[in-house]
């Protein structure tokens, strides 16, 4: 009987041990972080024309039970500035042009309450690479959009964090 215990023990010790290092050092899962928001509604307003970070915004604010509304009335406001993209050549190809890229992407966002400024501006940033290969331009096309796509996900998760700091 003893020796059963021992086997089952051992494992579970081992289990057990391993999950408090990982929450120790700060690790948790994708989606783990769903902290309440101090606030319920939050309109938003950006520059006109395609902004497709604002539909990532509004799937992470969705996702944590924040509405947005379609108009701006009275309501807790996020101002967003213009995407600012810069691209920096980080490593060269056999024939001497850009192998590798460096895309940082910022935004710059503020906080109002009835046209009164709460929280801002501040800017917020992230960084990514891809890898341009010259034989394969539509490939590379795509590796791009999908760069900024992960990066842009990556600056919506990030307001919303710097968002569920606020204290109203």
């Amino acid at each position: 009987m003893s020796l059963i215990r021992r086997s089952l023990l051992a494992p579970l010790t081992i289990l057990l041990l391993g999950g408090a290092l990982l929450s120790s050092c700060g690790f948790q899962l994708r989606g783990a972080d769903r902290a309440a928001m101090p606030m319920d509604t939050l309109a938003l307003t950006y520059p006109g024309g395609r902004y497709p970070l604002a539909d990532m915004l509004r799937d992470a604010l969705a996702a944590r039970d924040v509405v947005v509304p379609a108009e701006t009335a009275d309501h807790l406001h996020l101002q967003l500035s213009a995407e600012r993209l810069n691209r920096r050549a980080l490593t060269l190809n056999n024939r001497g042009g850009a192998g590798q890229y460096e895309l940082t992407l910022e935004v710059d966002a503020y906080v109002l309450v009835s046209g009164q400024l709460i929280a801002g501006p501040e800017t917020l940033e992230v960084t990514g690479s891809f890898y341009e290969d010259t034989a394969n331009i539509s490939g590379s096309n795509n590796g791009v959009e999908q760069t900024l796509d992960d990066m842009r996900r990556e600056l919506a998760d990030q307001i919303v964090r710097r968002l569920r700091l606020l204290s109203l």
